[in-house]
C-alpha cells in the first residue's frame, strides 16, 4: 500500500490533539510506545465492572452493558492485546455469554431500557436482537476465548432462523456485515448463507456509506480472521483518499465523533501493516 495514499503524521497529530484522553493509549500502541501504552490501559481497566463488564457509556457505577463492552475490547483485539488484557478479557467475555437467552439470540439487560438508551439498544424488538447477537458473536469469535464457542454456535443457529434468502436480515445492515464474516469463518465460503449474503454485502453501496462504517466493516472481518478477505482491500481503497485536510477521517455521528473515527482508522491500519 503506497503511503501517500493518506498522511500518517497528520492523521497521528489529530488524533493527539483531539482524542479523549482515555482513548489516548491506543495511539500510543499503535506508536509502538508499549511501556506509557500499557500503563494508561492498566488505569482504564479499572473501569470494568465486577460482572465483567464495562459501564454504560463507560459512566463509573452505570451497569454493565455489551455495547459498552465490546466497544471497550474491541480495539485491544483488534490491536491483537489478547494475552495482555487475557484475565479482564475472560472476565468480559463471560459477561457477555451470561446475556445470551436459550434460543441462542443477545440483547442488552433489560434496565438498559430505563436509560435513556439508543433506539437499537432497546430490549424487545427483533431486528435489535438480530442486530445484538450479530455484533457480539462476532466479537466473541475475535476474543479468541475458547469458552465462547458454544455461544457462538447458539448464535449462529439464532441467525440461521432469522434468515430469508432474498433479503438477508430484517435488521440494520450492521446485523449483516458483522455475521456474514463468522458465517464464512465457521462454516466457509460455499455455505449458501455465507455466499448469499456475499452477494448482499457486494450489492451495498459502499461510496456511500461513512468511513465510521466502512471501518466497522473492515472490524467484522478482521475478528473472524479474514482480514485478507478481497472486501476489505476494496474498503480499504474507499476509505484512504477520505482523509480530511486536517487529518482526520469524518464520523456520521458528528464532528464530536471525528477523533473516534480517526483513531479506528490507524488502529486497522496499523492490524493490516499498512502503516
Amino acid at each position: 500500500m503506497n503511503d501517500s495514499i493518506f498522511d500518517f503524521e497528520k492523521a497521528i497529530d489529530f488524533v493527539r490533539n483531539k482524542t479523549k484522553d482515555v482513548e489516548k493509549y491506543k495511539l500510543h500502541f499503535i506508536l509502538d510506545e508499549k511501556e506509557e501504552a500499557e500503563s494508561m490501559l492498566k488505569e482504564q481497566l479499572k473501569m470494568q465492572n465486577e460482572d465483567g463488564g464495562i459501564p454504560y457509556r463507560f459512566q463509573e457505577g452505570a451497569i454493565s452493558t455489551m455495547g459498552s463492552t465490546i466497544m471497550f475490547f474491541k480495539d485491544l483485539l483488534l490491536l491483537n492485546l489478547h494475552e495482555l488484557i487475557s484475565e479482564e478479557l475472560d472476565k468480559a467475555v463471560e459477561f457477555l455469554i451470561g446475556q445470551q437467552k436459550e434460543d441462542g439470540l443477545f440483547e442488552e439487560p433489560p434496565e438498559i431500557n430505563k436509560l435513556e438508551c439508543a433506539m437499537w439498544e432497546s430490549t424487545g424488538f427483533e431486528s435489535n436482537q438480530i442486530y445484538c447477537t450479530a455484533i457480539t458473536i462476532n466479537f466473541l469469535l475475535g476474543s479468541k476465548k475458547s469458552q465462547a464457542e458454544d455461544s457462538i454456535n447458539k448464535g449462529l443457529e439464532f441467525l440461521l432462523r432469522k434468515w430469508d434468502d432474498e433479503k438477508g436480515f430484517s435488521s440494520y445492515p450492521h446485523a449483516l456485515w458483522n455475521s456474514i464474516p463468522v458465517f464464512i469463518s465457521k462454516r466457509s465460503e460455499d455455505d449458501p448463507i455465507s455466499a448469499r449474503g456475499r452477494e448482499l454485502l457486494n450489492t451495498l453501496q459502499l461510496q456511500n456509506y461513512p468511513s465510521s462504517s466502512l471501518v466497522w466493516m473492515i472490524e467484522s472481518f478482521i475478528h473472524t480472521g479474514l482480514e485478507k478477505h478481497n472486501l476489505v482491500e476494496k474498503i480499504i481503497q474507499i476509505i484512504l483518499p477520505r482523509q480530511m485536510v486536517d487529518g482526520r477521517w469524518t464520523s456520521e455521528d458528528g464532528e464530536e465523533f471525528d477523533p473516534t473515527t480517526t483513531l479506528s482508522v490507524l488502529v486497522i491500519l496499523k492490524r493490516l501493516n499498512i502503516l
